[in-house]
């Protein structure tokens, strides 16, 4: 496939995050720029205006030299849109009282000979105009009403940092959250894919990632070693076949030489001696040909009632036992359901139970726990216990825990082995502990796939 380094992960990582840096850069930049209240220089129009403004002022005040402040604030705001406030030239107030914006206003432009402007979202601030009144010195400041209302909008945020954090976060969230989905679904899609070949689902089809970054050569990868592993396992398959069957033709050859021979000369101590070896190297044989099919078991989970799955097996286990002068109870069997594979869970605790019902000597119990997520089957035996430092060892192919009673109960050494594998094929877990007087072997599956 052909790479594209336009469109590789860390291209779209880097584009996206350089492209929201940028964004936010930007806004704090230009967001100030369009708040029209940020104090200005008087521009050309607006001198000539308060020119003509303090020209009016002085002419009102020769002609009523005795005016009060407040007669003099009412005759120049009467019968205008214009508002007028008074202050000394430390700053204070002469009005009763003034908006909160004007206040600032105030106190933000206090020279007289560089007046200046403010636009808020309905009013527009001048000032200050010095006069002289009643012997003291008085500025006055001008509010008008605006003709065009500024980026009321703009104003409001930059008022409120929380609201404009607030309102990145809000246009933001749905960009980012696009692009995590967008970035992680073939991720999700590798992750489905992975869990169906740990189960065992090797034919599982792969999905299609169109896209030609690091994703796609990953489900590439991953592709191909399904393919290699298939391809190890179906010749491990092919391979043990074959095995199995040229050792078979040699014992059966065997088989056939032992009858004549016992036909021709009788039954010998030599001669049983070799037909049992050759019946336990056919019986080992089977046995591993039984764990390879195990780890290649493919077919699919099946959800089934634990009483009708249990029952039969029990029934057998409890009739075996009986041939042996042993007792084997176990609960009454709960209609819970259980998501299993059928011949592997099937094998897994026949060999237990069988493997129990060898070493006993009167009394196999089995005991069943279920909990939310599992269901445990603790098959417990009154025989021989088993040293703690060997619990973990009897599980491995062909050991003996002890040589001389293997060879008197028979066995390749592979059951619990075979048991093993059929619970890791399932998820669960096998292990043995010694309770009291009683070897216990416990088989946790998994209640749900």
């Amino acid at each position: 496939m052909k790479w594209n380094s336009l469109n590789s992960l860390f291209t779209k990582i880097f584009s996206v995050f350089w492209l929201l840096i940028a964004l936010i850069i930007t806004a704090l930049i230009f967001l100030p720029l369009l708040d029209g209240r940020q104090l200005q220089p008087l521009s050309d129009s607006d001198h000539e205006d308060l020119t003509q403004q303090h020209t009016s002022l002085s002419e009102l005040i020769k002609k009523n030299p005795t005016l009060s402040h407040q007669s003099l604030l009412y005759l120049l705001s009467n019968g205008t849109d214009k508002e007028i406030y008074l202050t000394d030239l430390s700053g204070r107030l002469i009005n009763a009282r003034a908006p909160r914006k004007m206040r600032q206003f105030i106190l933000d432009s206090q020279a007289p000979d560089a007046p200046l402007k403010k636009i808020n979202t309905y009013k527009t601030y001048f000032g200050p105009i010095a006069i002289t009144h009643e012997k003291q010195g008085i500025l006055i400041y001008v509010s008008v009403p605006n003709q065009k209302k500024s980026l009321e909008l703009v104003e409001w945020l930059l008022d409120n940092p929380l609201l404009l954090l607030l309102t990145v976060i809000i246009i933001s969230a749905p960009i980012c959250a696009y692009f995590a989905w967008h970035l992680t679904y073939p991720l999700r899609q590798l992750r489905d894919i992975s869990t169906k070949v740990a189960q065992g689902d090797l034919d599982a089809p792969f999905p299609s990632i169109k896209n030609s970054d690091e994703f796609t050569l990953l489900a590439k990868s991953i592709q191909l070693m399904v393919i290699s592993l298939k391809n190890m396992l179906n010749n491990q398959q092919r391979l043990l076949s074959d095995i199995s069957h040229e050792l078979r033709s040699p014992l059966t050859r065997l088989s056939l030489a032992l009858a004549i021979t016992k036909r021709h000369s009788g039954e010998t101590k030599e001669l049983q001696r070799i037909e049992l070896e050759a019946e336990r190297i056919e019986e080992m044989i089977a046995e591993m040909l039984s764990v390879s099919r195990i780890q290649l078991h493919q077919a699919k989970k099946e959800e089934l009632a634990l009483d009708d799955f249990l029952e039969d097996l029990f029934l057998d286990a409890e009739f075996e036992a009986n041939e042996h002068q042993k007792l084997f109870t176990y609960p009454t069997l709960s209609d819970t359901s259980i998501n299993i594979y059928p011949e592997l869970a099937y094998r897994a605790i026949e060999n237990i139970i069988r493997n129990a019902i060898k070493y006993a000597q009167h009394k196999i119990q089995v005991d069943i726990k279920i909990d939310k997520h599992t269901i445990t089957l603790s098959i417990n035996n009154d025989g021989p216990l088993i040293p703690d430092s060997e619990l973990l060892n009897i599980f491995r192919p062909f050991y003996r825990l002890n040589e001389s009673r293997e060879r008197e109960t028979g066995g390749a050494g592979l059951g619990l082995s075979i048991a093993e594998n059929a619970m890791l094929k399932h998820g669960g877990k096998i292990w043995a502990d010694n309770l009291g007087n009683h070897v216990s072997m416990h088989l946790q599956f998994p209640r749900f796939n």
